[in-house]
C-alpha cells in the first residue's frame, strides 16, 4: 500500500523563512502536487463518469513566456493532474521578444517521444513567438520549411494527437513598446486606417471621399514601411494556408486560427475573411478560427482533456440585464455570443437547451452593447438590481449544485468591481468553478471555458489556487492596484513604463505589498502564500503566484525593514554631518585666534 505523509510533515516551512530560493519554492509546489495529482485524477472520474486515472504528459509549447501564455496555463494543466513539459525558458520568447524557434525544435525532437499530447503554438515554432509573427524578417523559404517540420514530426509520432494553435497577424489601432515593427509607434494609426479603408474597398462599400482619404493616407506614410508591413502579412498568410493544408492531411487533432486583437474594419477582419474561404470544407471539430490569442494554448489542453477522456461538456449561457451576447467587446470584430459558441465548439462541448448542463457559464455584460475599461474611474463598487438579479442566477445554480464558470468581460483588462465585490459579499468567491476577467473577452471567455472543465479535475486546494490566482490577477491588480500604480510611475518618472522602460523597483515593491494586503483582506489567505511581480517590466501585466505553503516574503515587513533602514541611516548621516559641522566650528574658532587651541589647559599639582 501506497503511504503518504501528511504534507505538513513534508514541507515544514513557516512565513519567516524569507531567503528560500525561487528554485526551491518550486520543488516545494511540485511535490505537492505529486501529492494531489490522484485525488485529482479521481474527482475527474467521479464527476465526469469516466474511469480514467492516469497522469498523461502533455508536451507544451507556449507562445511567449507571459504568465498567460505559460506558467498560468501549466499551473491549471497540473492541478488537473496532468504532467506537463514545456522548453526551457530561456528559448521562449521573453521580455526582449526574440524566441529561439530552432533550438524549441531541437527542444521538441528530443521530448517528444515522453508525450502522450502534444499542444503547440505554430507561432513558436514557425517565428519565434506571438511577437516574433510581427516583427520577423525571416524569408519565406524558411518559415514554410518550419511549417513542414510540424508534419514531419505527426509522421514519425503517429499515435500522438497535435493540438496547434496560431493567431492571423494582428492590426492594432495604435502600439507601443516594441511589440510592433518600430515605425509603428509613429505611423501605426495612419496604417490602420490605411488597412481599414482597404478592407471595405475589397468589400465593395467605400466612397469617393472614402477613396480620396485612402490616397492621402498613403501618401503620408514612408513607402518602405508600408511595403514591410504588408510583406510580412503576405509571408503569414502564406503559412496559415500552409497550417490550414496541414489539417487537411490529418496532421493536426485540432488547429485553432485565432484572430489576434482585431476589429471590425481591418487588415486582420480582410484577411480573415479569405482564409475562411480557403479553409472551407474542413468540419468544425478539426478547425476554428475566431477571436483572441492568448487563451489558445489553455483552451486546446482542456480540448485534448475532453477527447482524451470520451467528455462531450454541455453549457448553458446566461447574461446579466443589457447588452448580453449582442455586446460586441473592445478589440474584437463579431458578438460575444459567436464568440462563446465557437470556443465551446472547439473545446468539444455543445450549447444546452434543455435540461441542466455540465457547466452554466456566466457571462458579464455591460447595461449597454460596448465593453469598457477596468481602471477607469467610473468601475468601482455600487451594487445595482440588474447585478443583484444576476448574482441570484449565479447563487441559485450554485445551491442545485450546476457547476458555474464566470467569465466577467464588462471592462476589458480586468473585473468589473460591482460584480466581483457581489460575489465576496455573498461568499459565492470559492463556490463557483471558475472566474475569469481579464484582457479581452475572447481571452476570458477561452479560460472560463477551459478552467470551468479542468477545475472539475482538480482536488479542493489547487481549485482554489487556480481561483486565488484569478482573482488577484484580475480584480485585485487589474481593477484596482493597476490605477494607483499609473499614478505612482507618472510621479516617479516621464517615460512611459506602462509599455516599456526600465521598471522603478519601487513600484514592484509597492504592487507586491498590495497583492498581499488584498489576499488578506478580501480572500482570507495567509498573504505568505502569494507573490506578484512584473514579468515583463510593463505595467498593464502581472505574475500571480500561489504558493502550497507560506514561503514569499511578506512585502509589507520588508518594506518597514528598509525605512527602518534609511531612518538608521539618515540619523547616522544627520549626526555626523553636526559632529562634523562642530568640528569645522571649533577648527576655524581656532584659526581665528591665531592659531591658539580653544581646549582650556589643565595644570596638574
Amino acid at each position: 500500500m501506497l503511504k503518504i505523509l501528511p504534507i505538513n510533515s513534508v514541507l515544514n516551512v513557516n512565513c519567516r523563512l524569507h531567503k528560500r530560493s525561487k528554485e526551491q519554492k518550486k520543488e516545494l509546489s511540485v511535490l505537492k502536487k505529486r501529492f494531489s495529482w490522484l485525488a485529482g485524477a479521481l474527482a475527474a472520474a467521479v464527476l465526469w463518469g469516466t474511469s480514467q486515472v492516469d497522469a498523461a504528459t502533455i508536451l507544451f509549447v507556449p507562445q511567449d513566456n507571459r504568465p498567460v501564455s505559460l506558467s498560468y496555463t501549466v499551473d491549471t494543466a497540473e492541478g488537473a493532474g496532468y504532467t506537463v513539459i514545456t522548453p526551457p525558458d530561456y528559448l521562449i520568447s521573453g521580455k526582449n521578444y526574440h524566441g529561439e524557434a530552432d533550438k524549441i525544435w531541437q527542444w521538441v525532437d528530443e521530448n517528444a517521444s515522453r508525450a502522450d499530447v502534444m499542444v503547440i503554438s505554430t507561432d513558436t515554432l514557425i517565428y519565434g513567438g506571438l511577437v516574433d509573427s510581427r516583427k520577423h524578417n525571416l524569408s519565406l523559404n524558411t518559415l514554410l520549411n518550419r511549417t513542414k517540420q510540424i508534419g514531419a514530426l505527426h509522421d514519425k509520432y503517429p499515435n500522438v494527437p497535435i493540438y496547434a494553435f496560431g493567431t492571423v497577424m494582428r492590426s492594432p489601432r495604435a502600439s507601443g513598446g516594441g511589440v510592433e515593427p518600430s515605425y509603428y509607434d509613429q505611423y501605426g494609426p495612419t496604417i490602420f486606417q490605411i488597412a481599414a479603408l482597404q478592407d471595405k474597398m475589397d468589400a465593395g462599400d467605400l466612397n469617393q471621399d472614402e477613396q480620396a482619404s485612402l490616397v492621402q493616407l498613403q501618401a503620408s506614410v514612408p513607402i518602405e514601411y508600408l511595403q514591410d508591413w504588408f510583406n510580412r502579412r503576405q509571408k503569414n498568410m502564406t503559412v496559415n494556408r500552409a497550417l490550414i493544408d496541414e489539417t487537411r492531411n490529418g496532421v493536426f487533432k485540432y488547429f485553432a486560427l485565432g484572430h489576434d486583437d482585431t476589429s471590425t474594419l481591418s487588415q486582420s477582419a480582410l484577411e480573415s475573411r479569405y482564409l475562411k474561404l480557403y479553409s472551407k470544407g474542413l468540419k468544425n471539430d478539426r478547425y476554428g478560427s475566431f477571436p483572441g490569442a492568448d487563451q489558445l494554448g489553455l483552451l486546446l489542453i482542456a480540448r485534448a482533456h475532453v477527447d482524451r477522456n470520451h467528455l462531450k461538456p454541455s453549457f448553458e449561457v446566461i447574461y446579466p440585464l443589457g447588452g448580453g451576447g449582442e455586446t460586441v467587446p473592445h478589440y474584437e470584430d463579431q458578438s460575444v455570443a459567436k464568440t462563446i459558441a465557437e470556443h465551446v465548439e472547439a473545446v468539444g462541448g455543445t450549447l444546452a437547451t434543455n435540461g441542466k448542463p455540465d457547466i452554466l457559464l456566466a457571462v458579464n455584460t455591460p447595461l449597454g452593447k460596448v465593453t469598457g475599461e477596468s481602471e477607469a474611474f467610473e468601475n468601482f463598487p455600487m451594487i445595482s438590481n440588474s447585478t443583484n438579479a444576476f448574482l441570484d442566477k449565479i447563487q441559485t445554480a450554485i445551491e442545485q449544485n450546476v457547476p458555474v464558470s464566470i467569465a466577467d468581460i464588462s471592462y476589458s483588462n480586468g473585473a468589473d468591481n460591482t460584480f466581483v465585490y457581489g460575489l465576496y459579499k455573498r461568499d459565492l468567491l470559492y463556490k463557483v468553478d471558475a472566474y475569469n476577467g481579464w484582457n479581452t473577452a475572447s481571452n476570458t471567455v477561452g479560460y472560463a471555458i477551459a478552467q470551468g472543465i479542468l477545475g472539475k479535475a482538480m482536488p479542493t486546494q489547487a481549485h482554489r489556487d487556480m481561483l486565488t490566482q484569478q482573482y488577484l490577477d484580475n480584480w485585485a491588480y487589474q481593477a484596482n492596484i493597476r490605477k494607483d500604480i499609473y499614478r505612482m510611475q507618472d510621479s516617479i518618472r516621464t517615460d512611459n513604463v506602462r509599455y516599456t522602460g526600465t521598471l522603478n523597483d519601487k513600484l514592484e515593491s509597492y504592487m507586491g505589498e498590495r497583492v498581499q494586503d488584498f489576499a488578506e483582506k478580501y480572500l482570507k489567505i495567509d498573504p505568505c502564500t502569494v507573490s506578484a511581480r512584473f514579468p515583463w517590466g510593463r505595467l498593464f501585466e502581472t505574475d500571480i503566484t500561489v504558493y502550497d505553503q507560506p514561503v514569499a516574503p511578506l512585502q509589507k515587513e520588508l518594506r518597514l525593514q528598509r525605512e527602518a533602514e534609511a531612518r538608521a541611516k539618515a540619523e547616522a548621516e544627520a549626526k555626523a554631518k553636526v559632529e562634523a559641522e562642530a568640528k569645522a566650528k571649533a577648527a576655524a574658532a581656532a584659526a581665528a585666534n591665531g592659531g591658539a587651541s580653544t581646549t582650556i589647559p589643565v595644570t596638574q599639582e
